[in-house]
């Protein structure tokens, strides 16, 4: 059953069926929130007021402005800006934890410990030189894999504004990882 079907049954009474919207969109919105926050107490209390959120609003919700994807995200990403900008006027500092059960392979032990060690660098680099709107552009394009267009439509902001500040803010990041290796 696609997103469509299921709010349309939970619309019509069915609220059982929101458990397959929540379960469905889960992980990858734990995953974006986290690389906001940096805590998952945090993001998991993020996830229940935004689901709640998405839930109160889901008559709201139209499929010929965005996909049910879009929205949750444009959601999301609000709820979590506002949690931040209440708890202080930047991104926390924060370690990303390389996640073994979404990037699973056969990687041995080493590989993954060199490729942890690289996120963990550009993650930091964009946190030192990017501003919140071009950190939320990237973390959504890179970590959540929204393209430029859903990217576009989630914050609100011209296509062309969001292929701007990717392609700026990977020179900016990759000049300061750069700048840091031995």
């Amino acid at each position: 059953m696609d997103d469509i079907q299921i709010i349309k049954q939970i619309l019509a009474g069915n609220k059982n069926d929101y458990a397959l919207l929540m379960d469905r969109y889960y992980k990858e919105l734990f995953k974006y929130i986290y690389n906001m926050t940096s805590s998952y107490e945090s993001t998991e209390d993020l996830l229940q007021e935004i689901f709640m959120k998405i839930y109160k609003n889901l008559h709201k919700f139209n499929n010929d402005k965005a996909s049910f994807r879009t929205w949750i995200y444009r959601i999301s990403a609000n709820h979590t800006l506002n949690f931040l900008n209440k708890k202080s006027n930047k991104f926390n500092q924060y370690t990303y934890e390389y996640d073994d059960s979404i990037n699973q392979g056969k990687d041995d032990v080493e590989e993954k410990s060199i490729k942890e060690d690289q996120i963990n660098r550009i993650i930091k680099a964009m946190e030192k030189v990017l501003k919140p709107k071009h950190y939320q552009i990237m973390s959504l394009h890179y970590f959540s894999d929204l393209s430029a267009n859903e990217i576009s439509e989630t914050m609100g902001v011209p296509l062309k504004t969001v292929y701007k500040a990717i392609k700026s803010s990977v020179e900016k990041v990759k000049k300061e990882v750069e700048s840091n290796e031995i």
